[in-house]
């Protein structure tokens, strides 16, 4: 999961009404809120995944926010996280616990052929390799929603 802070000048009314009406009308966008308090406002954003096996060719993160009036100033502090899809990661352990299985019958000699090691070898590498690349798409599509929020609500200099 990783964080992102920043502060605004504005109501957590008003930034959720710009969130809204720049992303709610998306079609590839899902996006809904949860108004705690009068102050407190949450919300929810993920693109759509409208096949299954586009888990791995799309954006797969889930945006979860919290958007916070302080009382001293005329500040509102938003509070970002990024989390990878669960599918994302299912698909991946799936394939790594498949391979240490197979590994595991061959290890242990219950079954020995060499299309069995060949499965193996094929499972974990797929398993790994689908980590590596999932890992580097989630730091790229960070990046991306952190550039997209932040031109919504007008923000300029902002660390990504």
């Amino acid at each position: 999961m990783n964080a992102w802070n920043f502060q605004v000048k504005n109501s957590p009314k008003e930034i959720s009404k710009k969130l809204e009406s720049s992303l709610g009308n998306a079609n590839k966008f899902v996006l809904s809120f949860n108004f705690d308090k009068i102050n407190l406002v949450k919300f929810k954003l993920r693109k759509r995944l409208l096949l299954p096996f586009e888990i791995n060719t799309q954006n797969n993160i889930i945006v979860n926010g919290k958007i916070s009036k302080t009382h001293p100033g005329n500040q509102t502090i938003v509070e970002v996280s990024f989390t990878q899809h669960p599918l994302a990661k299912l698909l991946m352990y799936v394939h790594i616990v498949l391979g240490l299985g197979f590994l595991a019958v061959v290890i242990l000699e219950l079954y020995s052929s060499s299309y069995l090691y060949l499965i193996t070898g094929i499972l974990l590498s797929i398993g790994i390799l689908l980590g590596i690349h999932l890992k580097k798409n989630y730091d790229r599509n960070v990046i991306e929603y952190k550039k997209l929020i932040s031109e919504i609500l007008d923000q300029q200099n902002l660390n990504y």
